[in-house]
């Protein structure tokens, strides 16, 4: 994949975030890098951790996600 089509699709899952209704996942943090979206950040539960996975799925192509979203215990 193209440097371009990384940088789209990592600022596509960005402004999809940013735009959330959930308060935590507009934090979050998408890094692209070679075929993987990378989500970092903090949220309070695992159910906001895999809604923001989901979120930014349909955005994601045929990267593969990986998710590093850490739950505050």
């Amino acid at each position: 994949m193209q440097l371009d089509s990384r940088n789209a699709i990592a600022k596509a899952a960005k402004e999809i975030l940013s735009n959330s209704s959930v308060r935590e996942l507009r934090f979050l943090r998408v890094d692209s890098s070679a075929n993987h979206l990378e989500l970092t950040g903090r949220v309070g539960s695992y159910y906001h951790k895999q809604l923001a996975q989901e979120t930014i799925r349909r955005v994601a192509g045929g990267m593969q996600m990986v998710n590093r979203v850490q739950v505050k215990v």
